[in-house]
Parts: C-alpha cells; structure tokens; sequence
C-alpha cells in the first residue's frame, strides 16, 4: 500500500514506460494490422515504424525492406514520389490533416496506380511527433468512371450523329433528352422539349393517337416496336410520314424512340409508280404509232427502196419527238422546240426560210408525239413539192392560245408561199391521212390542209391540257 500522500503509480516497463502505455501501443498496433486499408506509420523523419499486412500486400513489399526505413526509400525508391513529399512537407509544417489527396505513380511491378492519401500529424510526448498515412487505391474504380463518361460521351456522340431523330424518354414519358436531328427536323427547342411530355412538345403536336397508344399500351407489353407507320399534319411542316422504333431499357427505367421522316422517300415512290405507269403507256403508244407508220407507210410505198426511205425519215422523226420528251422540264416539250427542230432537219433555216411566232405553249407527251408527226409530214412535204424545195420558198409557222369556255386551245396555222402550184387538188397520201384524220382523232380537235396557187396552208386546232 502506498504511504498516505503518495498517488499510486503505474507499473513501468523495462524502457521505462508505463504498463498503460505499452497496452495503449499493444491496442494501437492491433488496430493498424487489422484495417483492410493499407496504411503506415511515420516518425518524424520519416522512417516507417510500422506497415499494415494491406500495405505490404497491395504494393508488393516485405516488411523488412519497409520498417526501418525512410519511405522514400521504400521498394527500391519506388515510393519517392514528388507529389508525396509535398503532401507529407504540408503535414509536418502545420497541425491537422490532409484529405484525399491523389496522386497517380508507375510501379516498378505492379503498374500503374492512382491513389487517394490522407495524412494526419499526431502529437507524441518526448519526442517527434508520429504521421499516420492511409493509401486508397482507386485505380479500377477511376479506370471505370473514366469508361463510365467515355461510354456516356460515345453514346451522346453517337445519337446526335444519327441523321433520324432520336428522344430519350423516362418512363413518365417525358423527354431526357433529343438528338439535333430531331429538333432540325420537327422544329421543336431544345430548352422548350427536355423536362416535358412528348405529347406536349410543339404546342401539343406530338399528342398523336397513335403514339399515344404505342408508347401507353403496346411497349410496357412487348418492350419494343418496329417501323410503326404514322401519319400526320404539323403545324410547322406540313404533313409528315414517319417510321417509329422505340426500346424500352428496363435497367435505365428510359425509352429509346427513333423517329424516322420517310415522307420524301414516300413521295419519290409514289413519282416512281407514276414514271413507271406512264413510260409503259408511253411505249406501248410509241410502237402503235410505229405500227401504223409502218402499215401506211406500205400502201403509200411503191417499192421496197421507198417504203425503207419512208419509214426511215418518219421513224427518226418519232425519234426526235421522243429526245425533246426526255430533256423537257416535266416531261413537257415547247412548240417552238418541236416546229423548229423538224424544219430544221428538213434542211430548213430560220429567219431565211421560215419564221416562227406565237407565245410559249407545251405540249404533253401525247399531243407532243402526234405534232410531230404532224409537223414532219408537212415538212416531208415541203421539201419535196412545196416551199423548202425552192430558192424562193418561205413557210410561217403561227400559234395562239384561245380560251373557249372552260377550256384552253391552241390554234396553229402553216402557210407557205413563194410557190407555184398548178394542180392545187389535195392529194390523198400518208401525209394527209395523218394531218386530217388521225392527228384530230388523238387530239380530239380539228385540222384542214389546203393547197393555195402559192404554197400550201395547214390550220390545226386542239384543246390543251390544264397546265
């Protein structure tokens, strides 16, 4: 028992500690080794006291190349890391502590790592004061946030590359977010869509019943929908022909809606149908018309050198008609073009020995390949007998366009003169044939061709299409 006036004092150990403190350190020891964090403890020099199993396992280093030596030192210099001094100068040169502090170092074996520390200064009686540093390594979890963004980035990048619309949608079916496509396409705002209801995007434009019953009913069954055709009147664009695809991404609680404008492709096919329609009649006209120049051209042919220099010049004449229809804006083709073109062919020059005058008229396919004809065999007339065989000969050629009642018509007169004509009596040849009976049958008008002393006269009238 103690003398009265003496406190009693703990027992002291052999380097004349007390037994508390050697049970404090026991304690403190305990704790260390058993942290799953790797983790050391530093004098004031630096020199590592003690290194927990996590430590030494997580960068590949034995005990006794760590305890007792400076850190900077550690594993062959590996942990001479400036970053590291800075940290540990900013810990000894004032009270407190450092806070996830990261550095990034290659090791010699195990690589690359990126680690978060944390230091603090604790206070030691006697002596230096010890430094307790902690090192997370989060280099997985980095090296995944960093894929995390790239995938996120790739994934932005690669829906606003995508030339359909694209709209992210929450399960509330409000919009996350759009491509740029979307909004040039259907011009909708940005800051106006994201946050909203799709049906209230536009002023309420998107509150289709179709969508609604897709995007409502059949994708919480079926997660999916393909090329869901929908029509609709815009208030901006017009009307519109979409496909629709949509994914429903249970994991993300979002929809994935891909909207795709199919309205022009739409369009050309339906232009493509009618090109199709009308190049088959338009063929099956050209060899009617081949067959009846061939079965007039031989009752009018006396031998077989003429009906082949007929049907030739006739056939290059439907040939030509033919090239103007091609090169023509909508396939239609001028009068002035078609007049000229078998004048010309027939040796004629304008201004020297013909004229032509009359306002821009033209012609459908059908009409263009009757006035062909027409026009080639008064020309074919013309110069065998009539103005374009003599040095004197001139033809004008004459149009107007008249409206009776509901219609338009086109009113054309050939005269030609500097001639003369002894037997002024018509002549029934294929020529004929063609100006006064077939060329009003196809076209539903009136045509007379008359041989004055001077040269012959054609007026031909015919109702033209509405423009």
């Amino acid at each position: 028992m103690p003398e009265s006036g003496e406190s009693e004092q703990p027992a002291a150990g052999e380097d004349g500690s007390s037994a508390g403190e050697d049970a404090d350190e026991e304690w403190a020891a305990a704790i260390v080794s058993t942290i799953a964090q790797p983790l050391l403890v530093l004098d004031g020099m630096l020199i590592v006291e003690t290194a927990n199993p996590a430590f030494l396992e997580q960068f590949a280093v034995a005990p006794e190349e760590t305890v007792g030596r400076r850190l900077y030192e550690v594993g062959g210099g590996q942990w001479n890391i400036p970053e590291l001094k800075r940290l540990l100068e900013e810990v000894l040169g004032q009270p407190g502590r450092v806070q996830n502090y990261q550095i990034e170092h290659d090791f010699e074996g195990i690589g690359r790592k990126i680690m978060l520390l944390n230091a603090s200064r604790i206070a030691r009686g006697g002596g230096l004061d010890r430094i307790l540093l902690t090192v997370s390594d989060v280099t997985q979890r980095q090296r995944l946030l960093f894929d995390l963004e790239g995938r996120r980035e790739f994934a932005e990048k690669l829906i606003d590359s995508v030339r359909e619309g694209l709209v992210v949608l929450g399960w509330d079916l409000r919009v996350r977010s759009a491509n740029q496509s979307f909004y040039n396409t259907f011009q909708v705002d940005r800051g106006e869509s994201e946050g909203r209801l799709i049906y209230e995007l536009g002023n309420g434009q998107w509150n289709i019943p179709h969508l609604r019953k897709l995007l409502e009913e059949i994708l919480p069954r079926e997660t999916q929908f393909d090329d869901f055709e929908v029509e609709h009147e815009f208030e901006r664009i017009g009307r519109r022909i979409m496909l629709l695809n949509a994914r429903r991404l249970d994991h993300e609680h979002l929809i994935l809606l891909a909207i795709r404008d199919v309205t022009d492709a739409r369009r050309a096919d339906a232009q493509r149908e009618a090109l199709m329609g009308e190049l088959q009649h338009r063929v099956k006209n050209i060899l009617n018309n081949v067959r009846a120049i061939v079965a007039q051209t031989r009752q009018s042919s006396s031998t077989l050198e003429g009906f082949i220099e007929a049907f030739d010049t006739r056939l290059r004449a439907l040939a030509r008609a033919q090239d103007l229809l091609a090169g023509g804006p909508l396939e239609k083709v001028r009068l002035a073009d078609l007049v000229r073109l078998e004048l010309e062919a027939g040796g004629g020059q304008e201004g020297k020995s013909f004229i032509l005058h009359g306002p821009v008229v033209r012609l459908s396919p059908r009409d263009t390949q009757a006035m062909a004809m027409t026009i080639h065999e008064l020309t074919t007339n013309a110069v065998k007998y009539g103005a374009l065989s003599v040095e004197s000969g001139r033809i004008e050629v004459a149009w107007r366009v008249e409206q009776r009642e509901a219609e338009r018509y086109l009113c054309l007169s050939w005269r030609e003169q500097g001639l003369q004509i002894r037997d002024t009596a018509p002549r029934r040849g294929f020529g004929s044939r063609v100006i006064e009976d077939s060329l009003p049958y196809i076209l539903g008008g009136i045509s007379q061709l008359t041989f004055h002393p001077d040269g012959a006269e054609c007026t031909i009238e015919f109702p033209l299409p509405e423009a």
